[in-house]
């Protein structure tokens, strides 16, 4: 009987429990033999109440955490050092080091392993630059425990890295101990940092490396450029964060940048080497679709009780990501239609892999509310059987807060003309593009140039990857100049001359002068190496190339393929084009090896579409027609919406 009521005591004992007490109970539980020394800190801050609530909440989250251990870490570590040193990796070490996942390395859990010394450190020295900085006088407890407090990002090993970091950039804030504006303050650090040079790299799957290591190496990707911001920033006293997108509708990808929350809570995106923090909300452009920040500590759950549904997409199992799309976005809601009833509907962008989930909803009566999405997007409505992602419904365009299906019309047909499987988007074209307007390319019998001919001048962008321009009057040519545009690096892909107007006699050249490449992988042996990927950088401005066609000749085409995405259609590769049919998932229209640059299709109206390559290659976009032109996801924004004509075929938003 007395063991009974022992046990009744301690169930309501701790069902009286807040979560956050049973949070922290679990942990301690969790830390094993080390529950010691987590109950060190407590006791050590047991007269201090905000220390010891921040140590609370350190202790609580802790069991979510670990870093990885194993030599194979170490050993990346090196070729990674290597690389960023020599601006290159080989082709041996990329083969050498991803044929074992270093994911699949034994754990090691902070709850089991991290001393009352290592959290007493950092929770004291995060206090100091909290409550020492005037631009942080208007940040919350709550905050400064999400944006400075947190001892490690991730999956990093551990480490003991606020001292180094702090010591080592404190200085350059020296002149602004009486600034209040954290955005100033992050703009001078994050200047400070950019002046070490990145080198980007994704080549290697591998968890965070350790906050040791970058703080001597600038290596890796979008990751752990974040990550060294994170570090620097907070152990300097600056409130900073990890914002993400878990897949670009243009870029096909993920991304995360760092962000800065300014005195009245705001959050400002910054990237240490692209540009400073404005007054005004700012980023690089992408779109996103919905943005996520990581978080130290443990966040609700979307909806109550969801995190154990069997079906639920990875994303959403995270406790640890929050939705901040209206720090980007503002605030708006969409009702959408769906013709399952499967209880959880999800909000998908599209990925040549499939559809993928970047939001939830719960479905009632076949109506799901989605709030603060990015508009100008296709999307797509989807349910989970727990091994893929299916339509629930039509794709629609979300634009000027209304939502529009795409419907096909298959008794209406349209002919259409597709020569790329994605756009080409405007940042990147301009950036492919920059070296090739204002190029001259000069002929001459002689070296000495004394009398060239003009055989080509590059006035504007190009259409294509692939392009061949006629000349005039280029008999009696031996040299030919490549001269690069006014202060810009030559960029090119392939470059080839010939002897007649149908491109069939290449004429063999030889550069004759060797220029360096701005990385050993870009030299000139890619100019005419037949593979338009693969392209030549020089690390210069203001040069040309030489050719000699060791011959005197006459020549009367020239083919010049810029740095490119190469997802143009491509002849004698295969190339099927689907549509979308709602529940019934992609409708094919047929095969098509391509005879030239331009594929033909009769097509449904108001219908959204998505063309594959089958020969090669990954990236693809939807796009839908207008008038037989296909506008991908980039070009949504430059479509003229009037009240008259609101979207391509009358889509139909009232379903």
């Amino acid at each position: 009987m007395k063991c009974c009521l022992f046990f009744f005591f301690c169930y309501l004992f701790y069902s009286c429990l807040s979560f956050e007490d049973k949070q922290l109970e679990y942990a301690l539980n969790f830390a094993g033999d080390n529950r010691n020394e987590l109950e060190k800190v407590l006791e050590h801050y047991a007269s201090d109440p905000e220390k010891l609530e921040s140590a609370r909440f350190l202790i609580r989250n802790m069991p979510r955490y670990y870093g990885y251990e194993g030599w194979r870490l170490d050993s990346i570590q090196k070729v990674l050092a290597v690389a960023e040193q020599e601006q290159f990796v080989t082709d041996s070490a990329i083969s050498k080091w991803t044929k074992v996942s270093p994911y699949l390395l034994p754990k090691v859990y902070d709850a089991h392993v991290i001393t009352a010394d290592y959290l007493i450190e950092n929770i004291d020295l995060s206090f100091k630059v909290w409550k020492g900085s005037l631009w942080n006088r208007n940040l919350s407890f709550d905050d400064f425990c999400e944006l400075i407090l947190p001892y490690r990002i991730g999956d990093e090993p551990l480490s003991r890295w606020r001292t180094n970091y702090f010591k080592k950039y404190i200085s350059c804030l020296d002149s602004l101990k009486g600034c209040v504006n954290p955005l100033v303050v992050c703009n001078v650090l994050a200047k400070e940092l950019s002046e070490k040079e990145f080198f980007y790299l994704t080549d290697f799957d591998m968890p965070r490396l350790s906050a040791k290591f970058l703080f001597n190496h600038r290596v890796g990707y979008c990751r752990e450029m974040c990550d060294v911001a994170i570090y620097a920033m907070r152990a300097c006293g600056i409130p900073v964060a990890t914002d993400m997108f878990v897949c670009s509708p243009e870029y096909q990808g993920s991304h995360q940048w760092t962000v800065v929350r300014d005195s009245t809570g705001y959050f400002y995106p910054f990237w240490i080497t692209w540009y400073e923090i404005a007054g005004n909300m700012k980023d690089d452009g992408r779109k996103k679709g919905k943005v996520y920040r990581e978080c130290f500590g443990m966040q609700q759950e979307p909806i109550s009780g969801i995190t154990n549904y069997e079906n639920l997409p990875v994303l959403f199992k995270n406790r640890f990501i929050k939705d901040v799309t209206d720090n980007y976005i503002g605030k708006n809601e969409l009702t959408i239609n769906v013709d399952v009833e499967n209880r959880y509907i999800y909000l998908g962008v599209f990925s040549s892999k499939g559809w993928i989930p970047i939001d939830m909803g719960r479905n009632s009566g076949g109506k799901v509310v989605f709030k603060n999405v990015e508009p100008n997007l296709i999307y797509q409505p989807l349910y989970s059987d727990g091994k893929t992602h299916l339509e629930a419904g039509l794709p629609f365009l979300y634009a000027s807060g209304e939502v529009s299906y795409f419907r096909p019309d298959t008794q209406k047909k349209e002919k259409v003309a597709l020569t790329r499987k994605m756009s080409l988007i405007k940042n990147i074209k301009a950036f492919l593009y920059r070296s090739i307007v204002g190029v001259e390319i000069e002929g001459s019998k002689n070296l000495s140039f004394d009398n060239p001919k003009e055989l080509l001048t590059l006035k504007d962008t190009l259409s294509s990857n692939y392009n061949e321009f006629l000349t005039q009057d280029t008999s009696g040519i031996r040299y030919i100049r490549y001269n690069s545009a006014p202060d810009q690096f030559i960029e090119l892909a392939e470059i080839a001359f010939f002897e007649d107007m149908t491109g069939q006699k290449e004429i063999p050249v030889k550069v004759v002068n060797k220029l360096k490449p701005l990385y050993p992988e870009n030299s000139m042996d890619k100019l005419n190496d037949k593979d338009i990927l693969s392209y030549f950088e020089s690390a210069d401005t203001t040069c040309h190339i030489l050719f000699d066609l060791g011959k005197l000749a006459s020549v009367k085409k020239i083919l010049i393929c810029p740095r490119n995405d190469d997802n143009y259609v491509c002849p004698g590769d295969e190339y099927e084009l689907f549509y979308n049919d709602g529940i019934k998932g992609w409708i094919s229209l047929g095969k098509q090896i391509a005879e030239d640059r331009t594929l033909y299709y009769e097509v449904p109206e108001n219908a959204l579409f998505w063309l594959r390559n089958l020969t090669k290659g990954k990236e693809e976009q939807v796009f839908f027609c207008r008038n037989g032109h296909p506008y991908f996801v980039t070009d949504i924004p430059e479509i003229k919406i009037d009240a008259t004509e609101k979207y391509p075929y009358n889509m139909d938003a009232s379903q």
